[in-house]
């Protein structure tokens, strides 16, 4: 799995960094969990060393691999977490960590006896209370998406859930039967499956869904005409003169960010494609206006910010149209054909508050 996915590390997609983190945590157990088993009951101090090493990391990885992915879930579907939330995340980690590494001088997690037999301890429930504190945890982030993105949202989750839970109880009610590792890694098969399944609906350069899954949705939505949608469409002010200036694969670089940007932006309210060249379209599962109105504003927000913060040798500015789709009167042409001619509505009166920009650089 490892090797068939190097491809996404070199991604600047941070769920990609996540997905790889969780296959390595999952590889390495894998390794360590027949060694340990092997070490065990054999006299000496290196075997007691290695059972204390591997069974320290087993506790580890286990954790870790689901904290990355409630962190890989988060950023797949909502573009990010909120600071409170990964803030909590982290630290319930990091008490875990410190625990691990108190545990080496005062067996309070588990021990090694003088047989070199491992024992549980009473805080073993700990860290299966904080592996399905994080998979319940994730199971929350996934639902919450989905009510709010409704059609938009949609994510195999149980081909994880599944796995891990069942694997979780065996290897509670069986003592001495380890199968979180490999139930782990079994969970991340499922996940990478479904994810090469959706690969035709990605855009190779930014990471985002690209006109064919738009497409995909608005023939579905069309059947299910009780979700609304509203379309937002989005495109780059002055893209051309960035290819010019600094060529194109700075360009690239600023389609990537500006992925980034709008995902972030619209976390869990709906679905950012990237439509063509510089040309965004975002579909949110509302139509009310306020709403809408909430969304264009913090999108304007965040390239703002970028442009207060940037590192890169370019500014970021964009204009916006909205419309809501009308599935009883309006075609998907005529839906997409109504929202580009309100963002050049809006381009025309950036260019006329911007008179002093070249043409060319537009």
């Amino acid at each position: 799995m490892i090797v068939c996915n190097l491809w996404r590390f070199q991604t600047r997609s941070r769920a990609d960094k996540n997905l790889m983190a969780m296959m390595f945590l999952a590889l390495t157990s894998c390794i360590a969990d027949p060694f340990s088993y092997t070490m065990k009951g054999l006299p000496g101090m290196l075997p007691k060393v290695a059972v204390y090493a591997t069974s320290t990391w087993l506790f580890a990885a286990n954790m870790l691999a689901v904290y990355f992915w409630v962190r890989f879930l988060s950023l797949y579907l909502n573009g990010g977490m909120r600071r409170s939330s990964r803030i909590a995340l982290n630290v319930v980690v990091l008490v875990g960590l410190v625990l691990l590494v108190i545990n080496l001088f005062v067996p309070i997690v588990f021990y090694i006896d003088d047989n070199n037999l491992y024992t549980r301890s009473y805080l073993y429930a700990f860290y299966l209370a904080v592996d399905y504190m994080l998979v319940i945890n994730s199971l929350v982030i996934y639902f919450k998406a989905k009510a709010k993105g409704g059609v938009l949202k949609f994510f195999p989750i149980w081909v994880y859930i599944v796995p891990i839970f069942i694997g979780g109880i065996v290897q509670s009610l069986f003592y001495g039967i380890s199968v979180i590792p490999t139930s782990i890694a079994v969970s991340i098969a499922g996940v990478l499956a479904s994810l090469q399944n959706e690969m035709i609906y990605h855009d190779q350069l930014t990471g985002l869904f690209n006109r064919s899954y738009m497409h995909y949705l608005l023939k579905k939505y069309t059947k299910r005409p009780k979700f609304n949608i509203t379309g937002i469409m989005i495109d780059l002010n002055g893209f051309k003169h960035i290819n010019d200036e600094f060529g194109h694969s700075v360009g690239d670089d600023a389609l990537v960010i500006s992925g980034r940007i709008l995902k972030s932006a619209v976390g869990d309210a709906g679905c950012v494609i990237r439509y063509a060249g510089d040309e965004f379209i975002v579909l949110l599962n509302t139509q009310d206006d306020e709403v809408v109105e909430k969304c264009i504003a913090k999108i304007r927000r965040h390239f703002e910010r970028f442009n207060i913060e940037k590192k890169e040798p370019y500014v970021l500015s964009v204009s916006i149209g909205a419309h809501k789709f009308n599935v009883k009167t309006e075609s998907e042409d005529a839906f997409i054909n109504v929202v580009d001619s309100r963002m050049y509505e809006d381009k025309k009166a950036f260019y006329a508050t911007h008179a002093g920009m070249d043409r060319r650089k537009r």
